[in-house]
């Protein structure tokens, strides 16, 4: 792995200088490479599929670079689907043979920066694809959930409160509903996050999430920040309803 990492570090270094978020992405990228191993090895695989689960971690955001030079943000609906766009990176001047030189796994790793993004991965993917898939969108989402810890780029919303929809969505488990009423309040951008917990796919994330306590600092970060009473009672309920939730998948295999 220290070759392919150094093509990526190599490869960052040019957009270092942009802007601090480039060293956040680098950083997040490093994160999610370890988290693709750990869930790799808890799966038994085999010692050259662990290190293919961490390949695909280590160029799952490799689009985040350029599309923040072209764009200025991170955000995919203000410029381009950085999932899609990776893909076209790495199949440019043949990028993908410096982080894989057996070009029979080339299609796997695109599928899985492909679908990494994605609310819902593709439908026509084999069993294999399906499971590097799953490995790179749980720990994608274990560390943005990190993220959220960090109350410096925490949301600002100090007096608002969800819609009852998202709300009703977080307690139902149901990722539609929150999905298609996000964002008739600041609040509901919230619910992007709280609602990662119902669409994990590993035991070992559960657990992950439960030892290092990402949604109680995350709930409690909002907590401390709101002026609205009524926000912070469901704040306390949906960060009981997780906590259950958690704890009851860490053994089970869905």
């Amino acid at each position: 792995m220290e070759e392919k990492i150094e093509v990526f570090k190599k490869y960052t270094d040019s957009y270092i200088p942009l802007s601090h978020m480039c060293i956040l992405k680098v950083n997040h990228t490093m994160r999610v490479m370890e988290l693709c191993g750990l869930i790799a090895e808890s799966l038994k695989l085999s010692k050259e599929d662990i290190e293919l689960a961490k390949t695909c971690g280590l160029v799952h955001d490799i689009a985040r670079f350029e599309q923040w030079k072209r764009y200025q943000t991170f955000a995919d609906s203000k410029s381009i689907d950085h999932g899609d766009f990776g893909v076209e990176i790495l199949k440019e001047n043949d990028f993908i043979r410096k982080f894989n030189k057996d070009e029979k796994l080339d299609n796997l790793i695109l599928k899985t920066v492909k679908n990494h993004n994605k609310y819902k991965i593709e439908e026509d993917l084999s069993e294999r694809e399906k499971l590097f898939c799953n490995i790179v969108r749980d720990a994608d989402k274990i560390d943005i959930l990190y993220l959220y810890t960090i109350e410096e780029i925490s949301l600002n919303i100090s007096n608002e409160d969800f819609s009852d929809e998202v709300y009703e969505g977080l307690l139902s488990q149901n990722l539609i509903l929150i999905s298609k009423s996000l964002k008739k309040t600041k609040a509901d951008i919230l619910a992007i996050s709280l609602g990662f917990v119902f669409d994990l796919n590993f035991p070992i994330s559960y657990q992950i999430l439960r030892n290092r306590k990402y949604y109680d600092k995350e709930i409690e970060i909002y907590i401390n920040k709101s002026n609205n009473e009524e926000f912070k009672k469901k704040l306390e309920n949906l960060k009981n309803v997780i906590n259950k939730y958690i704890d009851g998948r860490c053994n089970n295999v869905r």
